[in-house]
């Protein structure tokens, strides 16, 4: 009877503690909450009388729209980088460009160290058209500097009429700057850019006709082929898009059994998040967490399972570059954690954050980051992470954490998603993208006469090749140029100073002949590059898009990395195992 009684009081005793913890618990948030909101006040007070000071007693006359905007600007540049406010100009702005007939150059753009780099290049666009690729930097358009501008505003200035001239200066990885005139064209890119089913070399048996959406063959010869590759280009995780790439899957699949898929989501910047988790689905077996978003508030934490079975098991290869982000850098990174499948290609962006977009007074606007998010190793793929110090300073801080997949590999957070095998990504080189933004070859090839029906085989490819050759300058490519403008710079400089005689005059012109000979010695060599890109300019402009993308796979290093992994599955699963 005593033990019953002594244990009834220590149950009483338990149950009030837990309770007095719970109590200080709840009044210790609501203290917090509560400074919380006295800090808000008291630094909105402080902020507002400052303000008024300004506006009425500073010196000058102060426009307060624009002094409140300044001070709008400088609170989110201490924050991250999509964190940001939209004056009512840039939401009207938005608002006509919706609705109107304006046109862009095909490119989309974010900021990175607070450069305008460009993370993907639609195919077939006027951008495409002159060798801008992914990973180029956009210095400035019709010669107002990027550096401060949010990508929104970039892309804001590269829209126009359809037809109208727009000025753009880029900078390439490798440092050449190009100041490209492009006209604004009016084109509607797909979700899935384009699928096949492809033989050992490359090429399509069947492919995708993107206008129909109906599958194709490509060569009749070719139809009984027993094992395959399916090639899918996904360009973004838009609406629907889950949905195709099982209907245009499971269409493959009845024309030959799979040796794998590779699944491309270069220059792909994201989209919709239930797109990407949908896909997953269909590659990941269920009731597998895959995707998790934090923040700090309750409301913006979700958690994403997955929900069937998955509808392929097979060896799978995903492409990346560093114009993969967001929705994009979630897809290869689950399939990196789980071991699902091998990842190639480069590093990606790194768009880890979650944004939402509130109104505010006046038809202003802002968006801001709620949440980040994690992948099942528990990692960030956010490329940097925002800290603030005591004097609210934003600090860039990597993440040193070594992360574990399924399989125990180690991966590694905070620097988007590292590929299992490094390959080129770039379809050019960047001799045959500078050739491209000269506009050396569309004119070339704008200029041959060709009839419609014409075959552009590997004959006319080289005629063609030649006959540029021998009428093209190579002093124009910027390495040369660049020489031959300093040769001539130096000439002046003696020249302004009376310092030029004869010895260094004649001296000057043997380095300037001397130039010019390895120019024309070096493109000499170069034949097969400029063969490569002249044929596949002549197919765009003479056969269209959907030729030239059939045309190019052969040349693709990353698509043809991943044919060799998939032909050879010891090495795939060397890497995942």
């Amino acid at each position: 009877m005593v033990k019953k009684s002594l244990n009834f009081r220590q149950n009483v005793r338990k149950k009030l503690l837990i309770g007095l913890l719970a109590l200080l618990g709840i009044s210790s948030v609501a203290y917090q909450q509560k400074d919380l909101y006295f800090r808000i006040k008291q630094s909105l007070d402080i902020f507002s009388e400052a303000f008024s000071l300004i506006v009425l007693e500073y010196v000058d006359e102060i426009d307060p729209l624009e002094l409140i905007e300044a001070g709008l600007n400088a609170m989110f540049e201490s924050l991250d980088p999509y964190t940001n406010y939209f004056d009512v100009s840039s939401n009207e702005q938005a608002e006509i460009l919706s609705r109107s007939n304006f046109s862009g150059i095909g490119i989309q753009v974010d900021k990175k160290e607070n450069r305008a780099i460009v993370v993907r290049v639609i195919d077939g666009s006027p951008a495409q058209r002159v060798g801008i690729r992914t990973g180029d930097a956009i210095q400035s358009v019709d010669g107002l500097s990027t550096e401060t501008l949010e990508p929104e505003e970039i892309e804001s200035l590269l829209m126009g009429e359809t037809g109208s001239k727009v000025t753009v200066t880029i900078k390439t990885p490798n440092a050449l700057v190009d100041q490209l005139q492009l006209f604004r064209a009016n084109f509607e890119p797909k979700s899935i850019g384009y699928a096949a089913l492809l033989d050992p070399t490359g090429e399509p048996v069947v492919e995708l006709n993107t206008d129909t959406q109906v599958l194709e063959s490509n060569d009749s010869t070719k139809n009984e082929l027993k094992q395959g590759v399916a090639y899918l280009q996904i360009n973004e995780f838009g609406q629907g898009v889950n949905a195709e790439f099982r209907q245009t899957l499971q269409a493959i699949r009845q024309e030959s059994e799979l040796q794998g898929i590779i699944l491309d989501l270069r220059g792909n910047p994201g989209g919709l998040l239930q797109e990407s988790v949908q896909m997953l689905d269909f590659l990941v077996n269920a009731d597998i967490p895959v995707i998790q978003t934090v923040g700090r508030l309750e409301e913006y934490n979700t958690r994403y399972i997955t929900r069937e079975d998955a509808g392929y098991t097979g060896p799978l290869v995903i492409l990346i570059d560093q114009g993969s982000a967001s929705a994009s850098e979630i897809l290869s990174g689950v399939v990196q954690d789980l071991d699902r499948g091998v990842v190639l290609g480069e590093r990606s962006f790194g768009k880890g954050l979650v944004q939402i977009v509130k109104p505010l007074p006046f038809n202003n606007s802002m968006k801001y980051t709620i949440s980040r998010y994690y992948i099942p190793s528990g990692r960030s793929i956010q490329s940097l992470e925002y800290a603030h110090d005591t004097n609210n300073s934003v600090l860039q801080r990597g993440d040193d954490t070594k992360y574990k997949t399924l399989n125990g590999r180690i991966v590694r957070g905070g620097m988007g998603i590292e590929p299992d095998l490094q390959v080129p990504t770039e379809l050019l080189s960047p001799f045959q993208s500078e050739l491209l933004r000269l506009g050396l070859v569309s004119d070339f090839v704008q200029q041959v006469e060709l009839p419609l029906t014409a075959t552009i085989d590997d004959e006319l490819i080289q005629i063609m090749t030649n006959r540029f050759m021998e009428n093209f300058d190579p002093t124009r490519l910027q390495i040369w140029n660049d020489m031959l403008s300093l040769t001539d710079s130096l000439a002046h400089s003696l020249q302004n100073s009376n310092a030029l005689n004869a010895n260094t005059d004649e001296s000057l012109q043997r380095i300037t002949d001397q130039i010019s000979t390895l120019a024309k010695s070096n493109f000499s060599e170069k034949n097969r590059e400029i063969e490569v890109v002249l044929g596949l300019e002549l197919i765009r402009f003479y056969k269209g898009n959907q030729v030239w993308k059939r045309a190019s796979l052969v040349f693709d290093p990353a698509i043809m990395a991943g044919i060799q992994l998939l032909d050879d599955l010891q090495d795939y699963h060397s890497i995942i195992d």
